[in-house]
């Protein structure tokens, strides 16, 4: 992890500052795990995902590819089998897919830290690009919590046992629409050449644009801290232009990191222990 010095980094965990192994950080045991979903959630994942009236056919006919082992494991677990394969791919296959993309997304990452774009010029590293800022939005424990109890409180619907398929699903619709976009959306590299290094949370990747009330926003502005001095912005066109394009002043930095603070869901991270004291005082 950039931000880390001899393996560790500082946190601010628990309201407190700490200095731990930057591998431990943020892990949630077997979080990818699929359940035995309810009738009510086969429904709902239906109703969103299936339904071609509202959806584009490809969206669908992926919806179905993707969906396809995953009813013939509920199925086979909801009639009491106990088989070991069952039980792995309930327990390991989301989890899988995502290293899968992350090691296709590392060459990428490995190029934007040496400053270098042209990958984005490229059809298949693009779809690689989208595809991974798109499940990294959806897969954290903290949008999980949040999604879930926003879909109870609204229709009444525990998604609990699917919400790892919902979101790899809404993450494929997601990483689509974005491929889909004329004229590609450009993106950018901002550098921070102040005395104030960039954070960075356990939601590494935040909507710029999102709301305080926490429903879905109307724009999708995606910032995406790479190190303590580079970041990647991914704007919606037009919004967000005093970020790029000029060198960032102190006000620019504290704006960005505060919105990392405030969309972390409960952790944040720096290289620095006076970085952290900055946004939270001397704990």
């Amino acid at each position: 992890m950039p931000w880390a010095n001899d393996k560790k980094l500082y946190a601010y965990i628990n309201k407190k500052i700490c200095r731990p192994n930057a591998i431990n950080i943020s892990v949630k045991s077997y979080m990818y795990e699929l359940k035995v979903p309810n009738k009510k959630e086969i429904e709902l994942i239906k109703s969103l995902f299936l339904d071609k009236r509202y959806k584009n056919k490809i969206i669908v006919e992926n919806n179905k590819k993707i969906l396809e082992c995953y009813e013939m494991a509920f199925f086979l677990k909801q009639d009491g089998e106990t088989n070991e394969i069952v039980d792995l791919y309930l327990k390991n296959s989301i989890e899988s897919g995502h290293e899968e993309l992350e090691n296709d997304f590392d060459v990428i990452f490995n190029k934007m830290i040496e400053k270098d774009l042209s990958f984005y010029e490229n059809i298949r590293d693009r779809i690689v690009f989208y595809s991974w800022l798109s499940t990294q939005s959806l897969r954290t424990f903290g949008v999980r919590q949040k999604s879930i109890e926003r879909i109870n409180k609204i229709i009444d619907v525990d998604v609990s046992s699917s919400w790892a398929i919902i979101s790899v699903l809404l993450a494929s619709e997601l990483g689509l629409s974005l491929f889909l976009e004329k004229p590609k959306r450009p993106i950018f590299l901002i550098e921070n050449k102040t005395e104030i290094t960039f954070l960075t949370s356990d939601q590494p990747i935040i909507n710029l644009d999102a709301r305080d009330d926490g429903y879905s926003p109307a724009h999708l502005s995606w910032y995406y801290p790479l190190g303590p001095r580079l970041a990647l912005l991914f704007p919606e066109p037009g919004k967000h232009e005093g970020l790029y394009g000029k060198v960032l002043d102190y006000d620019q930095v504290d704006y960005l990191n505060k919105k990392v603070v405030d969309l972390s869901h409960a952790q944040f991270y720096a290289d620095s222990r006076r970085t952290i004291e900055r946004y939270v005082g001397n704990d």
